[in-house]
């Protein structure tokens, strides 16, 4: 079955949000696994690191190659993958156990990034902004049904980590229907090439300088997204006093949020320009935060969560958009660098910032990503305008 055109952008979004289902619920199960199997905050944030780092270091070589020949199958494959994994952790004792499975579903993701990136950007047409907005806000809405997904399941079984196998049941069909769809996938991708191949004909340029100051900052954002992710539940476990179900579904507020923000963040960037939503998103979410990081009391940090998480994810999609732009000749290349290694970057300092945690606390945590906040904001000033008249 055939849909029309500007329908495989919502097909993109789901795939995306199946994607990236698992590697969302991580952190709401992260509370579960120190309190029933015992990790340390180091360990949970080894956890976040074989989610991020090693599936999405791999996914800048995954989007050169789908710039060079598009393999849709790819992506069913990443979101079959993304969905066995963390959905096995309740069944594993092992910490080795855990991170390789955590890791398995990065690869899968990993996959699926950077072909769904280009694919998104070849089926919007020309709001660029609102088609990779539509395309990023399945990530965020993953963000949001994982957690609730898992928190759900585990509450079924009785508080059992097993129950959090629930999350396999909507990636695996996802993947099957992709299956149903490669042919005209494939077609898009040809149509898509094919315009690009015209346009280097023609003398479009890659604007690597502005791609690297550009990736910086999706570095920096990246990083202070990963580890409100991580620590923000914690947060809310061990300084807020609260229970492990309440703190793991801390994250859904996150991601809601973000992916309400992802999409007036793409709107934005086609009525106002990229860099504008950009810095708009980046300055003010250092207040936010720092009225997030202060705040004791639950309903006042509670609240604050939903602006913070929103200016951040402003600055989302309107980044990967601006990268496609830098680069239009490697658009499988600029998303798997804007959604992938970004994500990596993320993923790496993680686990440094939970040994700072084990160590002096999770506020002293906290301090570091407003720390963080700044440097983007500050950095995303020093990245040009959009270029005009390009393919992307």
């Amino acid at each position: 079955m055939k849909f029309k055109k500007s329908v495989y952008s919502y097909i993109m979004m789901l795939g995306h949000l199946c994607a990236d289902l698992g590697g969302g619920a991580l952190p709401a199960i992260l509370p579960f696994l120190i309190a029933q199997k015992g990790i340390t905050y180091t360990q949970a944030a080894g956890l976040t690191f074989a989610l991020s780092s090693i599936g999405s270091a791999i996914q800048p070589i995954f989007g050169s190659m789908a710039d060079k020949t598009s393999r849709p199958w790819l992506m069913s494959l990443g979101i079959f993958m993304a969905g066995c994994g963390i959905s096995s952790l309740g069944f594993l004792d092992s910490y080795w156990a855990m991170f390789v499975a955590v890791a398995f579903t990065g690869i899968g993701a990993a996959l699926f990034h950077p072909d769904g990136g280009r694919m998104a950007n070849y089926v919007s047409g020309e709001k660029k902004g609102k088609g990779i907005s539509l395309f990023s806000v399945g990530g965020n809405m993953g963000g949001a049904a994982g957690p609730m997904l898992a928190v759900f399941g585990i509450t079924m079984f009785g508080g059992n980590l097993r129950g959090a196998a629930i999350l396999a049941i909507p990636a695996f069909a996802m993947a099957a229907f992709m299956v149903t769809q490669h042919g005209n996938l494939a077609e898009f991708a040809a149509e898509g090439s094919k315009k690009t191949k015209a346009a280097i004909a023609a003398g479009q340029k890659d604007n690597w300088n502005a791609f690297g100051k550009l990736t910086f900052v999706v570095f920096l954002r990246s990083t202070l997204s990963m580890g409100m992710s991580t620590f923000i539940p914690l947060f809310w476990m061990n300084v807020l006093m609260q229970s492990e179900e309440i703190s793991g579904s801390v994250t859904t507020i996150l991601s809601l949020s973000g992916a309400a923000a992802t999409l007036i963040g793409g709107n934005l960037a086609d009525k106002y320009g990229f860099n504008k939503t950009i810095r708009l998103g980046l300055v003010l979410v250092i207040p936010s935060l720092i009225a997030v990081t202060m705040s004791r009391n639950v309903l006042l940090c509670t609240a604050l969560l939903i602006p913070t998480s929103m200016f951040l994810n402003f600055a989302f999609s309107p980044s990967v958009a601006l990268g496609q732009k830098f680069i239009p000749n490697h658009l499988g290349l600029a998303s798997g660098i804007t959604m992938g290694l970004a994500s990596s970057f993320g993923g790496v300092i993680s686990p440094m910032l939970g040994k700072v945690a084990d160590n002096m606390g999770i506020p002293v945590v906290m301090w570091i990503l407003v720390a963080i906040a700044v440097a983007a904001c500050i950095s995303s000033f020093f990245v040009p305008d959009a270029p005009e008249n390009v393919e992307a």
